[in-house]
This record gives C-alpha cells, sequence and structure tokens, in this order.
C-alpha cells in the first residue's frame, strides 16, 4: 500500500477575523485526509480567536499570543510542523476546492519532486475574481528576472526543500519573495496549469498597507544575491534580461491559449510606459 503523506498547513493570523473563516473551511474541507493544520494567531483583537475555537477539532495545534510579526509567527508554524510536505496559506488568503489530494498524488507519484504550484487567482474582499496570476513551468536562469515566479497561495514544497533552503530571513521585509527565490534555485519543481489558490487584494492586505513601497523596491535587492559575480553590475545591463524572461512567459502563455492574459499584460505595460514619459 502507497505511503500515505503527511501535508502541514501553516496559517499567520492577526486581525483578519472577517477572511478567516473562508481560509480554515478552505483548508478542513479538502479532498485529503491526513493533514496537520497549525494556526498561529498574533493575539488579535476582533473575532479571530472565536472562529478559531469553532473549528479547533479540525486543527491539530493554535495558539493566540503576541508575536513580532508574520515572519515570527511562520517560523513558529513550521517549527510545530511535522509533514512531509509543508505549505502555508494567509489567513486572509484561501485554496480552492478540491486540490490538495492533486497536490499530493504529485509528491506521491514523483518522488524527485520536492515543490509543487500552480496559478493564483486575485480577488477582492467580496471573493470576486479581479486578475489572475498565470505562471510557467521553472527551469530558466531567467526566472528571478521574470516578476514573482510563483506564490505561497498555489505552492506547497517538501519540508526537506524547506530545512534545505534555511527558512524564514527575519532580516527581510520582504521575507516572502527572498524565500520564494531560495528555494526555486534548489528545486525540482512541478507546475500544474490551473488555479490552486486565491490571494485577497484589500486595503489591509501586506502589499496593500503603508509597507507596500518597500515591497516593491526590496525584490530587487534581493534577486542581485542570486546572480554571483554579476551582481554588482548597474541595473540597466539586466534589461534586456527582463526583457527575454517576460517574452519567454508571454510565448508559454500564447501556445498555451492565454492571448487574453497576455494582452492585458502587455497593455498594462504599455500604459505603465506611457504614464512614465508624461
Amino acid at each position: 500500500m502507497a505511503e500515505i503523506l503527511k501535508l502541514s498547513i501553516i496559517t499567520p493570523s492577526f486581525n483578519h477575523g472577517r477572511f478567516l473563516e473562508k481560509t480554515i473551511l478552505s483548508v478542513i474541507n479538502q479532498d485529503y485526509s491526513n493533514v496537520e493544520y497549525i494556526i498561529i494567531d498574533g493575539a488579535s483583537k476582533d473575532d479571530s480567536v472565536e472562529i478559531i475555537r469553532k473549528y479547533e477539532k479540525h486543527i491539530a495545534y493554535w495558539v493566540s499570543e503576541p508575536d513580532k510579526d508574520l515572519r515570527y509567527a511562520m517560523q513558529k508554524g513550521f517549527a510545530r510542523a511535522s509533514g512531509d510536505v509543508v505549505a502555508w496559506q494567509n489567513a486572509d488568503d484561501y485554496y480552492e476546492e478540491n486540490v490538495f489530494g492533486q497536490v499530493m498524488r504529485v509528491f506521491r507519484e514523483h518522488p524527485d519532486v520536492d515543490l509543487v504550484y500552480g496559478n493564483t487567482n486575485i480577488v477582492n474582499e467580496k471573493g470576486q475574481q479581479i486578475d489572475e496570476l498565470c505562471n510557467i513551468p521553472l527551469y530558466s536562469p531567467l526566472d528571478i528576472f521574470g516578476g514573482m515566479p510563483l506564490q505561497n497561495q498555489s505552492a506547497f514544497f517538501r519540508r526537506s526543500l524547506w530545512e534545505k533552503a534555511g527558512g524564514i530571513a527575519f532580516q527581510e521585509l520582504n521575507y516572502d519573495v527572498d524565500l520564494v527565490f531560495r528555494i526555486i534555485r534548489l528545486a525540482h519543481p512541478f507546475f500544474i496549469r490551473q488555479v490552486l489558490g486565491d490571494y485577497r487584494s484589500h486595503a489591509g492586505s501586506i502589499s496593500f498597507s503603508g509597507r507596500g513601497e518597500n515591497l516593491q523596491r526590496d525584490p530587487w535587492v534581493i534577486r542581485r544575491r542570486f546572480m554571483g559575480k554579476w551582481s554588482k553590475l548597474p541595473g540597466w545591463c539586466f534589461a534586456p534580461a527582463i526583457v527575454m524572461a517576460k517574452v519567454r512567459r508571454y510565448v508559454y502563455l500564447v501556445c498555451q491559449g492565454d492571448w487574453g492574459y497576455v494582452l492585458r499584460h502587455i497593455k498594462r505595460i504599455l500604459n505603465k510606459t506611457t504614464a512614465t514619459r508624461r
């Protein structure tokens, strides 16, 4: 009989009670039974704890106590996790229905694969889709130049890969970007061409908070660490690589029939260029 791999999901939470129930339900109502669910709440002042208690029989471990920020909550959660495969889902985001079974089947059937990821929907506060982040297979050195190659909302990795990558870098404001780049450098990835998770865009999310400006600047600082001897070159030297990465991405998506997505994003780039020239 095939080994039933354990999946650990960690949710760091702080004052996202209005979204937290959706997140929890997206984990406990999946099509896979061997799931260890961990919630680390940073002493929320809203109804988050009441919501957690409502579903605590489905939660392997939870705690509500002060912590410094999401980085520390995530590290605490991963330290508790005992799964063969791990992932984290923020308290305002959620998984699509019936994706765990498919993801874990890939890990079971492909022992060499240590990262499984898919596409991510962007939804608004009401859960209505407003955009989609279409990813592509990772196999090129250009991957670090093409924007975020994957999103945690739709990514799962073996515990061994998490340990090899070194976990959370506490000195990083943009810790998730840093972690993703460290992981993809070491990973043997498998891409599932479908939406696995949803990122909720709202005024209280980190990317749209007062820290947003730093989060936009920081990724290039992080990218340079993975460029070896080329890291000292001025930014304009990387323009060809950025263009090639975007072309590679769009060619793949066009070949998959995602014309609408490609045209929307090209239009967005042209609009930004026009606005900058003004």
